[in-house]
């Protein structure tokens, strides 16, 4: 129906998605580009174009965003070039001018590029200044690279104090990892934060799988086809944020804003619960996740799941609101990863569907969330896997989804 007659771009978008999960790449590039003829001032399905472009002739995807209309596009050009043609230089030359038309008063909105357009300028500048700057706007976004050099930082001005609480907060987003143990051994603070740290519940052997960057133009089916040829006992196990990644199917957020209702819903999400408040507390990044709820789920959903929350809270149960609004819902997050860390991410829209055309050639496959404070989630699998085996084999999060790029692990019993 969407992709019939699209009279917005948000029906647009939907279309085109519709078609891409049907394995119908070719009726949604052909519905894209008349889109884009007739309205060249939608934003979604110019960025959903530029995915298929990227799969095709990533030149096209460039040349769609040249010239550049507005900041969010030069931020997007940059990343394209910089990641999709490995043209560093041109790409890292647009962030740069983006940076300069930042809107200062507005950085901590999730909807201003700033903390996005920071962290990638401190990627591949090292500039002391950019990080203090970066740190200011989003600490959570820092990998554990960034945690110890902006310690480095404040250690050196005799703020230790604020190094000790920054090395704290690496270690409830990164729960044992060497290098922040290190660099809080090294600073002589002592007795370790006691953040439990999760383990492995079986004695199964995990193999990660290095995969570069995984993007929108990567062929998962050969990369799962290889990794199970290698390991044909085994379970192969994707991150969820990654396969949707791979299919495209992503929510760009230069490329919409929310409701007055996702706005309204967002304050009682309780995103900015936990031991710390994060940067995306409301009305950051709140509002943008209950949008995608509703976009994902429904409206009548998402409104049924808030109220099944405060039924939830009457008798002391939490989770009624994604039991509601189900499984594609709850998985929406940012990630962190480069260029992803400027989009919303859903689960993938049909898991089943993705994962039964990645196993054609026999593989065991499971679909799995999972990060250092949770522990692991098991979304979907094959026939034949074990699941509460491999949740508990996933406990510890072996995986790697940031700079070691080993998103796919395989597990196999001992």
């Amino acid at each position: 129906m969407f992709a019939a007659a699209p009279r917005s771009d948000y029906a647009a978008w939907w279309g085109a998605v519709g078609l891409m999960e049907s394995g119908k790449d070719e009726e949604a590039l052909g519905l894209l580009t008349r889109v884009r003829a007739v309205h060249p001032e939608w934003k979604r399905t110019k960025r959903l174009l530029a995915t298929l472009y990227l799969r095709r002739d990533p030149e096209k995807a460039v040349q769609l965003y040249s010239p550049p209309m507005g900041i969010w596009e030069e931020v997007f050009l940059g990343d394209l070039l910089y990641f999709f043609l490995h043209r560093e230089n041109e790409g890292a030359q647009w962030w740069r001018k983006a940076y300069e038309r930042v809107d200062w008063k507005s950085a901590r909105e999730l909807d201003n590029p700033a903390r996005l357009l920071l962290k990638r300028l401190c990627r591949i500048t090292s500039d002391p200044v950019l990080l203090e700057r970066f740190a200011e706007l989003d600490t959570d976004n820092f990998r554990q690279q960034d945690i110890v050099n902006y310690v480095g930082i404040l250690a050196s001005r005799g703020e230790l104090d604020k190094a000790r609480e920054m090395l704290d907060r690496g270690f409830y987003l990164y729960r044992g990892d060497p290098m922040l143990t290190a660099c809080w051994e090294r600073l002589g603070f002592g007795q370790l934060p006691p953040y439990k740290v999760k383990t492995s519940g079986t004695a199964a052997v995990r193999h990660n799988v290095y995969t570069g960057l995984l993007t929108e133009a990567s062929d998962l089916s050969s990369i799962v086809d290889r990794v199970h040829q290698e390991h044909p006992t085994g379970v192969v196990t994707i991150a969820s944020s990654v396969m949707t990644m791979c299919e495209g199917t992503l929510m760009w957020v230069g490329t919409f804003k929310p409701s007055r209702l996702a706005r309204f819903l967002g304050p009682y999400t309780g995103h900015g619960g936990g031991k710390f408040i994060h940067w995306y507390t409301y009305p950051m990044e709140a509002a943008w996740k209950v949008q995608a709820y509703i976009e994902l789920a429904g409206t009548f959903r998402v409104l049924l799941g808030a109220g099944a929350t405060v039924l939830g809270k009457l008798f002391h149960r939490k989770g009624w609101f994604y039991a509601v609004v189900g499984p594609m819902a709850k998985a929406v997050d940012s990630d962190k990863v480069m260029p992803y860390d400027a989009c919303l991410v859903p689960g993938p829209l049909d898991v089943e569907a993705s994962i039964a055309a990645l196993a054609r050639k026999g593989a065991r496959i499971s679909v799995v969330d999972v990060n250092d404070v949770f522990g692991a989630e098991i979304v979907a699998s094959t026939e034949g896997v074990d699941e509460d085996w491999l949740r508990r084999s996933l406990e510890d999060n072996p995986a790697g989804n940031d700079d070691s790029m080993t998103p796919i692990v395989v597990v196999m019993p001992e």
